[in-house]
C-alpha cells in the first residue's frame, strides 16, 4: 500500500468511526424515545369513581378517533385517561364492556403506564419475561389449571399474578390480545384475593415521560414547575438540533469517504 493510499484509508476508517458512533448515538435515542410514559406524569392522578367519565370517552374514541389517534391530540388524551383508569382501578370499577372496548385501539394509540396503588400488605409480583410466547403460555397453564373461572388452587395464585405482571409491567405490544380480554374479568370474578404488589418508579422527568408532558400533561398534574416544563422544551429542542446536525456531518463524511473510494478506484485502473 502507499503513503497516499495509507492516507486514504486512514481518512476513511476515522470516517467510519465518527459516523458509526453517530449512528449508534441517534440509534440509543431512539430505543430511549420507545419508553412508555407514565399515565400520572401526563395526567395526575387516577379518579376511580366515575365511570361515566371511562364511558365517555370510549364513545369518543369509537366515534372519531379510528385511524388517527397519533395524529389527534384530543383522540390520544382520551385514550391515556382511559388507559389509566382501565389499569389504575380495581377490576370492579370500570365496566368490563368499557375495558374490553378500548384493547380495539390499542395498535392505534401511544400508551401510558398506570400502576396499582403500592400495596406492601401483598408480596411482590413474579419476574416475567415481557414476550408474546412466554404470557401466552402462562395463560394456557392457568386455563388448563382450571383457574379462569375458579381462582382457589395452589396454583392458581402464582399463575394469576405472572399475568397480573405481563399487564402491568409489560409493554401492550407484547401483551396477547386473548389475555386482555379475559384479564379485567377473571380479575373481577375469580382471582379477587390473589394480587400482588408492583413497587411504584416514576420520574416525571425521565425522558419517556418528557417526550410527551409537554403535549398531554400541564405542570399542576404533572408536579413540574413551569420552569422545568420550560427546561424540558429547550431540552427537546436542543436533541432535534443535535440529532439533525449529527445527521448532516454523517452525510457530509460519507460523501467524502465515497470521494475517496472513487479517488482510489481511478488511480488503481490507471
Amino acid at each position: 500500500m502507499s503513503g497516499s493510499e495509507g492516507r486514504a484509508y486512514g481518512a476513511m476508517s476515522k470516517t467510519w468511526k465518527s459516523s458509526t458512533l453517530l449512528v449508534v448515538v441517534f440509534l440509543m435515542v431512539e430505543v430511549v424515545a420507545t419508553e412508555l410514559p407514565d399515565c400520572q406524569c401526563l395526567l395526575g392522578n387516577v379518579n376511580c369513581d366515575d365511570d361515566k367519565e371511562a364511558n365517555s370517552n370510549l364513545a369518543y374514541l369509537q366515534d372519531n378517533c379510528t385511524g388517527r389517534c397519533r395524529s389527534d391530540i384530543e383522540c390520544q388524551q382520551r385514550f391515556f385517561q382511559l388507559e389509566q383508569m382501565a389499569y389504575g382501578c380495581s377490576g370492579e370499577s370500570i365496566p368490563l364492556n368499557v375495558l374490553n372496548a378500548m384493547h380495539t385501539f390499542d395498535t392505534e394509540c401511544e400508551h401510558c403506564r398506570e400502576y396499582r396503588p403500592e400495596d406492601t400488605t401483598l408480596t411482590d409480583c413474579p419476574q416475567i419475561q415481557c414476550s408474546a410466547e412466554q404470557i401466552n403460555t402462562a395463560w394456557s397453564n392457568f386455563v388448563d389449571d382450571g383457574c379462569r373461572n375458579n381462582c382457589q388452587q395452589n396454583s392458581c395464585e402464582d399463575g394469576f399474578q405472572r399475568l397480573f405482571a405481563a399487564m402491568f409491567m409489560c409493554d401492550p405490544a407484547e401483551v396477547p390480545e386473548i389475555l386482555k380480554h379475559n384479564f379485567h374479568w377473571v380479575e373481577a370474578h375469580s382471582c379477587t384475593e390473589q394480587q400482588c404488589n408492583i413497587p411504584r418508579e416514576i420520574d416525571c422527568t425521565s425522558s419517556a415521560n418528557t417526550r410527551f408532558v409537554v403535549t398531554y400533561g400541564s405542570s399542576e398534574e404533572s408536579g413540574l414547575s413551569s420552569g422545568a416544563v420550560t427546561g424540558i422544551v429547550v431540552g427537546a429542542v436542543m436533541a432535534a438540533l443535535i440529532i439533525v446536525v449529527g445527521t448532516a456531518i454523517v452525510l457530509r463524511r460519507r460523501k467524502a469517504r465515497d470521494s475517496v473510494f472513487l479517488d482510489m478506484a481511478q488511480q488503481y485502473q490507471t
